[in-house]
């Protein structure tokens, strides 16, 4: 009996150590970057090594960045950015984050944990991204993939798979995210395509930036010339002739008969 109580506490103590919790650690930041911690109403300033618990807020001010370690994952918080750690736990060698983005935009490394699996997602009131290995870029409403693949679901549907170098965005009103878009033209979506942990060298495909050069209007190669521009108005009417017949002295012009 002694032998399997023995065992049994045994268990118990090693288990966490075998399976370590998730925990959100702020790897680097720069400027102005706040948290608030569960159950507070005050903003306190952040530091390099701060460890985040569930429900925290983390917040970035003007020309501000924050570098935050989520398990086996990072996620760069961009400037004028709010964001809550909602969940962070693992069932076995399974990771789970749940990430809420109030405001702002974020960048996501999702990296599964050396013979483990990753469950991440960023959900705003407008979308949710899941995704399971990969690099992306979201901003509450917008979702540009870099690198694998995600799932990506408007609040009232449907759910779209945006592979690297595409993106989707949701409609503000109609709460719908749009077909997954590669170089400005939109694409079916691919219901065959693996999940994100399967794809393996993805290439990227270009992106159309708002800097890429746009084609000028040509110019004819015959321009139509400037009308003869006319005599300047002298401020007094010239008379007409008088009519075939009449007398020049009785005729008068500027009267009405």
């Amino acid at each position: 009996m002694k032998n399997h109580a023995l065992a049994l506490s045994l268990f118990i103590f090693i288990s966490p150590s075998i399976f370590p919790q998730v925990q959100a650690v702020i790897r680097e930041l720069a400027g102005t970057v706040e948290i608030m911690r569960p159950g507070s109403d005050t903003w306190v300033a952040a530091s390099r090594g701060q460890v985040l618990d569930e429900d925290t807020v983390i917040s970035t001010g003007f020309r501000s960045t924050a570098v935050i370690a989520l398990g086996s994952s990072l996620v760069t918080l961009r400037p004028l950015s709010r964001l809550t750690v909602t969940e962070l736990s693992r069932i076995q060698e399974t990771e789970r984050v749940d990430l809420n983005l109030q405001t702002g935009r974020v960048r996501a490394e999702v990296t599964a944990p050396e013979g483990g699996r990753t469950e991440f997602n960023v959900r705003s009131t407008q979308a949710t991204n899941s995704v399971r290995g990969t690099v992306f870029e979201f901003d509450t409403l917008g979702l540009v993939v870099l690198e694998g693949t995600v799932d990506f679901t408007g609040v009232f549907g449907p759910t779209h798979l945006i592979d690297a170098g595409s993106f989707s965005q949701v409609n503000e009103y109609g709460g719908r995210a749009s077909l997954p878009t590669w170089g400005g033209v939109a694409v079916e979506p691919r219901p065959d395509l693996p999940i994100a942990s399967e794809v393996i060298g993805l290439a990227t495909r270009p992106l159309v930036h708002a800097t890429d050069s746009i084609p000028s209007t040509p110019t004819p190669s015959n321009p139509p010339t400037s009308p003869t521009p006319r005599p300047p108005y002298t401020g007094s009417p010239s008379p007409s002739p008088p009519p075939s017949g009449s007398n020049p002295v009785d005729f008068n012009p500027f009267v009405v008969f």
